[in-house]
């Protein structure tokens, strides 16, 4: 793949116009793993079937790895510099079920200005049930060894983590529904140092501080095939755990980390809240709040609207969360429009609208508007000023071939 801005150029070493190039996609700064100049490999891999005779699959090389509809891994899809991953994935299917393990070379660095070593390794556990309560059952468990030593001992951050979770989808009494659930715990590393969100032994050591954050998400659907262009109704609720005071007090971190999803298809189009530790909303986590539309009005087309209302998972307007407000130099003691910081971060609008041109073509045109807040507007940096709303605006072309 090649990702640039259209129409732009930059010279080369060799003083020649090439393409200007260097998407990162969106989220965390080392989340994109096709960071192109110009023209490289989005994907490349082999697939060995039976590999040794032992009845897995065997698919090595730069691939996408997307597991259970992006929740924590995901391709980050419609972005550009789509996400791919150095993995290895064994897969044995037999009956109703399937397993998989997957080994992700997510960062290997030897050697920088700062860092000795630098080495990301995740490893991943999966397996699948289908025909459990009109759907599939899945779990989910995944272990992160993060290795980083630098030339200063106060930097070690050496740290082991985990993510276990389950997730049922299916369909029920005429309903499409959805239901998962995560926990995180090991190490947390240096991030509740950074932050300062006073977390009692934060420093810069990996191990210094234990992790405990989970993340909550239900999808109940209804698609009216009888009406006109068969509408569906969706409610969503998703609920991502932050750090309150019960985490500064017992030196824990509670801001559950989306790993390598797609969030762009979870917490609204304007992508505000994609970065994967859940510093687009001060650590203190996510609940959304979401009704979504969709119809076909008429053949080859359809619309889209998706309301999102937004909201801190700890709650910024009660006593449970005096410390860490406190320590934060975004909200402490600070007002917008004269309003009094709360956990309300806004609500957003998106609107779609897909028309299938041909066969292979699809165009597509979408809005947002976001209806910001005082605490969104305070997280951003943003005292007492441009406490204003967004809009955001495309048109997309796609085609395969």
């Amino acid at each position: 793949q090649s990702v640039g801005t259209w129409g732009a150029t930059a010279a080369n070493a060799e003083g020649t116009r090439i393409s200007e190039g260097g998407g990162a996609g969106t989220g965390a700064g080392a989340q994109a793993s096709d960071l192109l100049q110009d023209v490289g490999f989005h994907q490349a891999y082999m697939t060995l079937k039976n590999f040794g005779g032992y009845g897995a699959d065997m698919k090595i090389g730069r691939q996408e790895v997307v597991i259970d509809g992006h929740r924590l891994f995901g391709h980050t899809g419609w972005t550009q510099g789509a996400e791919t991953k150095d993995a290895i994935r064994l897969t044995h299917a037999g009956g109703n079920h399937t397993l998989n393990y997957t080994f992700i070379k997510a960062l290997e660095n030897d050697a920088n200005a700062t860092l000795i070593r630098q080495d990301d390794d995740v490893h991943v556990f999966h397996a699948a049930t289908q025909g459990v309560m009109g759907g599939a059952l899945t779990g989910i468990f995944t272990i992160t060894d993060d290795d980083a030593s630098s030339n200063s001992a106060a930097f070690e951050d050496n740290e082991t983590w985990y993510t276990i979770g389950a997730r049922q989808k299916g369909k029920a009494g005429g309903l499409d529904y959805r239901v998962e659930y995560y926990h995180q715990f090991g190490d947390a590393g240096n991030i509740a140092s950074d932050c300062a969100c006073a977390i009692t032994g934060a420093n810069e050591t990996g191990g210094s501080v234990d992790r405990n954050a989970h993340m909550f998400g239900l999808r109940v659907g209804k698609t009216f095939k009888n009406a006109k262009g068969s509408p569906t109704l969706t409610l969503w609720y998703d609920s991502l755990s932050g750090v309150d005071d019960d985490d500064a007090s017992s030196g824990e971190w509670g801001a559950f980390d989306t790993m390598y999803d797609t969030g762009h298809k979870f917490y609204g189009f304007q992508d505000f809240f994609l970065n994967r530790a859940g510093s687009g909303t001060g650590y203190y986590g996510l609940e959304d709040y979401a009704v979504k539309f969709k119809g076909t009005p008429r053949p080859g087309w359809t619309a889209k609207m998706d309301w999102h209302h937004f909201r801190t998972q700890t709650d910024l307007d009660g006593g449970d969360s005096d410390t860490v407000r406190t320590a934060d130099a975004n909200i402490a003691g600070a007002t917008v429009d004269n309003t009094n910081v709360s956990s309300d971060l806004g609500t957003e609008v998106d609107l779609t609208l897909v028309h299938k041109y041909d066969a292979n073509t699809k165009i597509s045109a979408g809005f947002s508007h976001y209806w910001t807040s005082a605490t969104f507007a305070q997280l951003q940096g943003n005292v007492n000023t441009n406490n204003d709303g967004s809009d955001w605006a495309y048109v997309q072309v796609h085609t395969k071939f």
